[in-house]
């Protein structure tokens, strides 16, 4: 068991897996094959080993922030503004939309 303690304590300090190194019962044993990693697969694009569909170049992602302003006009005129429809081009009085929320 002392054995056992220090080759383990050994293969801790060199950065190997303990596991690794327990090959007490004998050399007459192949060592296991490790399995290969799960090959990468996109759903959207259903294409194998380019990229996961998380990465996927075509998927569309919000940007974090919204886009910068396009009014390029006075900055101290008032610009007209529905509070119904909630967008920029129209007075609240002059909205045509029937709607309610």
């Amino acid at each position: 068991l002392k054995d056992k303690l220090e080759t383990m304590a050994a293969a801790a300090l060199n950065g190997n897996n303990p596991n690794e190194l327990d090959n007490h019962d004998g050399h007459e044993k192949q060592p296991e094959k490790k399995k290969a990693p799960p090959r990468l697969f996109c759903d959207i694009c259903d294409c194998f080993d380019l990229h996961d569909t998380e990465d996927c170049p075509t998927q569309m992602q919000m940007p974090d922030t919204p886009p910068h302003t396009t009014y390029h006009g006075n900055k101290h005129e008032e610009r007209p503004y529905c509070d119904i429809c909630e967008v920029f081009g129209h007075w609240t009085e002059s909205c045509t939309d029937d709607q309610t929320f």
